[in-house]
């Protein structure tokens, strides 16, 4: 039983063809009527089918019984139904059905599973593991994060949209492999005529108000719940909801309607007359302003939906909606309203904008003209530079950052004025593109003395956080912190300046150590916080839940993260510092599943970095947290993935070292042990000499988990930088080190228990786990039961299992040496095919360097010819996976060398 297109008749027609593989006799009736084999026989109706039954044949045992197969069995009339009711109860026939969830079967049906007759099984869609599984047994490589979550959007994992969807972007070429990864941006063009077709098929019966609703819903979704009522449609929206037509969200007192499928919105558009679209976009619009326009993106809403209904709102309204579509990270529309907001200046302007040329001379000739041609009329002038402001912001997040320099510096310096705080913030965007994305340190620090100078000090606003978060980009966080003392000493400070510039300075508090002073700094302007704009809010919070995390409250600071993502509900996306916060908090609490649907969604969203995180933190963290869930190869893969994006941009050492301790996690699990201590170890010495305390014991805890015996080299180190610190949790680490060193039984039992009333469940079984070695190596094995018993209750609290380091003896786990990430890729591509010139060019390497390193792959893995490569790539990938030699491999090996062709 299931929904319609998750693949029930699928596995009806697979299930009934093993059965007759198998020699029984099958008799179908429905989609897979046509069963081959000697004892199959296809029916066109139930009822004819068991006419055919020999009535004087016994029952006998289940596997002699006649298996009878009704596809879509709801559909068959009452008295076939009682018929093979009777017929399964006396034990003559065996059944399998196909129901609709949807649909109303006959009685007789129903009571086959009601009397425990039959099994009844759900068959739900794919969830994002699986269709990631499914994607990539039918496309043969590695697939992009950002496409797999694209993917699911679109389809919610039914197993027909998706089918569908797959082969109509691989007919049409939206779907393309790349150096052994597949991307898919999206439809680029109305779906094809069978997946619209498919689609429709869904969307058949409809009463006249249940077709209106989904038209309305095709053009403006979502829709408030009072909205819809207020146009009459209450009952066709209970009726589609019953038919999983639409989908109902609720967040909060807010009930809002969208299409179940994703897809059906495009189709159902794309099919609309123009005349119905508009009438339709008009009227949900008024409806929309008439309750108010009370939410923050009321007004983008109404604009947009009039500007595709073919009218063009009023200027200021064009603005408004700009910067909400900015902080919605919905660039294209800012775009295009930004622009519009231009419409009234000379005939050509517009066009100039539009003109085939490079866009950095586009827009700045284009700008330069407007300026000065509406020079005399001093409205149009404020207004049009208004719009450039923003228009800069867009190109910003649209990663255009020439261009968005060029409109910036065109609109800033062209001698207009514009409202202080508009001018702030693009003063603090264009120094924050020089210095973190065009790389121009120097030029960002000249343009923001000169902007601090033409507003003033006092009046600088958020300026005054552009200076801290240079000095965080810098990894002088010690100078953050004094910014912030002289700015923010006492609670006099504008409420622009400190919304602006607490949560960096309370970041780079933490980032120091001191989680309880960054903590008091916020408690300070609690209260006056509620008058801070939204954004400025759910960053501060941000940095508070990540206090409470580094104080040792872990389950505090999820619940204060999860209240962030319900706040930002109706924003796409939420800060991205809060989803790493929030998906490391998720992977010390025993979830790393949910970590990795998290990080997902976030890293699917095109937006460009989000200081001080990069695109590549999030990747990074998700190898991590699938490393962690036990699936190593598709952690290195990503890990290819995160290279790949590293050169992209310039990131901060803050960044750096987050993405280098990922990467250090994942080959331990891999079972690279000596690469991950090093590099583990490499980590706290570059955060140790920044004074970034909390990461240098983090990284030190690392290094000492996974090595036998090792924790002594790093505990007067660790306990003296965890004296430095505020935070609960760093003081743990750090004496879950000195246990580790000390080989202290006892005290690894107190620091698993420290760690259980944390919440940090995989971290107390882990430390319960070394007490057992330790306990039974100095002969208190009573004890060392106890921890074992311990140890399991706390991994039935967690999904995560042991880390693969304990499960095997450290000096004998392998005999073969462990290969280095680069040699990993070389093996890899070699394995695939990939001559040595074509291995250089793909890794940016000369051709000697990847002789030598194939001359030490082979001598690491035991072999003479490069066709045995794969065979001994298989061996290092199973022992990390835990597996004995010779069993299959979880994943196939191909996969892990197309992840590594990404890199360039």
């Amino acid at each position: 039983m299931g929904p319609t297109g998750v693949g029930k008749s699928r596995l009806f027609s697979a299930a009934l063809q093993g059965a007759a593989d198998e020699g029984r006799m099958v008799l179908s009736v429905g989609g897979a009527s046509w069963i081959s084999g000697t004892r199959a026989r296809g029916f066109g109706s139930l009822a004819e089918c068991l006419e055919s039954l020999d009535p004087g044949r016994p029952g006998g045992g289940a596997a002699d019984r006649p298996l009878v197969g009704v596809d879509d069995a709801h559909l068959v009339d009452a008295a076939a139904g009682d018929r093979l009711h009777r017929l399964v109860a006396a034990g003559r026939i065996s059944v399998l059905a196909t129901v609709r969830q949807d649909a109303s079967a006959p009685a007789g049906i129903d009571k086959l599973w009601v009397e425990r007759l039959v099994e009844h099984m759900d068959v739900a869609p794919f969830d994002s593991t699986a269709l990631g599984t499914v994607l990539h047994a039918r496309l043969g490589g590695h697939i992009d994060t950002s496409t797999l979550e694209r993917l699911w959007a679109a389809t919610h994992g039914n197993a027909l949209m998706l089918r569908e969807l797959v082969e109509h972007a691989l007919e049409d070429e939206s779907l393309t492999c790349v150096n052994g990864t597949w991307r898919w941006l999206g439809l680029t063009e109305r779906p094809g005529k069978r997946l619209s077709d498919v689609i429709r098929v869904g969307l058949r019966d409809l009463s006249h108000d249940e077709h209106e609703l989904v038209h309305m819903l095709a053009v403006a979704e979502p829709l408030e719940a009072e909205i819809v009522t207020s146009f009459g449609l209450a009952k066709a929206a209970e009726s589609l909801d019953l038919r999983g037509i639409i989908s109902v969200e609720r967040t909060r007192a807010r009930v809002r309607l969208r299409l179940a499928v994703p897809l059906s919105r495009v189709v159902v558009a794309s099919r609309m007359s123009d005349l119905t679209a508009q009438r339709l976009r008009r009227q949900v619009a008024d409806a929309l302003e008439r309750t108010g326009a009370r939410r923050e993106d009321d007004v983008l809403r109404i604009v947009s939906l009039r500007m595709e209904a073919g009218l063009v709102p009023g200027r200021e309204q064009l603005l408004t909606a700009a910067r909400t579509a900015i902080r919605r990270k919905d660039h294209p529309l800012a775009e295009r309203l930004c622009l519009l907001a231009l419409r009234d200046s000379p005939s050509d302007v517009e066009t100039s904008l539009y003109d085939p040329v490079p866009q950095s001379a586009r827009y700045g000739a284009g700008l330069r003209r407007v300026v000065t041609r509406v020079a005399r009329d001093p409205e149009n002038a404020v207004d049009c530079v208004r719009a450039a402001l923003l228009l800069g912001q867009v190109l910003v997040g649209k990663g255009h950052h020439e261009d968005a320099e060029t409109v910036l510096a065109t609109a800033l310096e062209s001698g207009v004025e514009v409202p202080l705080h508009e001018y702030v913030v693009a003063a603090h965007t264009r120094v924050m593109n020089l210095a973190w994305s065009l790389r121009r340190v120097g030029d960002a620090g000249a343009v923001l003395a000169d902007a601090i100078t033409a507003v003033g000090a006092e009046r600088a606003g958020m300026l005054h956080a552009t200076r801290a978060m240079i000095a965080v980009l810098s990894d002088r966080l010690h100078d953050a912190v004094a910014i912030g003392d002289s700015v923010l000493h006492d609670e006099s400070a504008e409420v622009p300046v400190t919304q602006a510039l607490l949560p960096t300075v309370t970041f780079a508090r933490t980032e120091l150590g001191d989680p309880a002073g960054a903590l008091a700094v916020l408690d300070r302007y609690r209260e006056v916080s509620l008058d801070w704009d939204t954004d400025a809010l759910l960053l501060a919070n941000a940095v508070s839940a990540r206090c409470s995390y580094l104080l040792g409250n872990l389950r505090g600071a999820a619940e204060a993260l999860d209240a962030i993502h319900r706040d930002a509900a109706d924003r796409r996306p939420v800060l991205m510092q809060s989803v790493l916060d929030r998906a490391r908090l998720l992977r010390l609490l025993g979830q790393p599943e949910h970590a990795v649907v998290l990080l997902r969604q976030s890293i699917a969203v095109e937006t460009v970095h989000e200081f001080p995180a990069t695109k590549a933190w999030p990747l990074a963290q998700l190898a991590g947290a699938l490393a962690e869930s036990g699936r190593q190869a598709e952690a290195l893969r990503t890990l290819v993935e995160v290279r790949s994006v590293r050169s992209e941009i310039l990131s901060s050492p803050i960044a750096e070292d987050e993405i280098e301790y990922e990467s250090a996690l994942v080959l331990a699990h891999t079972g690279d042990h000596s690469g991950a201590v090093a590099q583990a170890l490499e980590v706290a010495e570059r955060a140790a000499g920044a004074g970034r305390t909390v990461r240098a014991v983090f990284a030190l805890h690392l290094a000492a988990r996974i090595t036998d015996g090792a924790a002594f080299r790093f505990r007067d180190q660790a306990l003296l930088l965890s004296a430095r610190t505020t935070g609960g949790i760093v003081r743990v680490v750090a004496d879950h080190i000195r246990a580790l060193a000390d080989a202290d039984g006892n005290a690894l039992m107190a620091v698993s228990a420290q760690f259980r009333e944390m919440g940090a469940l995989p971290l107390a079984a882990e430390a319960a786990a070394q007490a057992v070695r330790a306990l039974r190596a100095s002969g208190q094995r009573r004890k060392g039961r106890e921890a074992w018993a311990s140890c399991r209750d706390l991994l039935r609290g967690c999904d995560a299992g042991l880390p693969p380091w304990l499960d095997r003896e450290s000096n004998q786990e392998r005999d073969v040496a462990p290969l280095t990430p680069r040699e990993r890729e070389v093996a890899a591509l070699a394995a695939i095919g990939l001559s040595n010139r074509d291995i250089a060019d793909r890794l940016v390497v000369s051709v000697r360097t990847v002789e030598n390193h194939l001359h030490r792959i082979y001598h690491k893995l035991g072999i003479t010819a490069r066709s045995d490569l794969e065979r001994g790539l298989e061996t290092v990938i199973a022992r990390a996976e835990g597996r004995t030699e010779g069993t299959p491999l979880t994943a196939p090996l191909q996969l892990m060398a197309a992840g590594a062709e990404r890199v360039a």
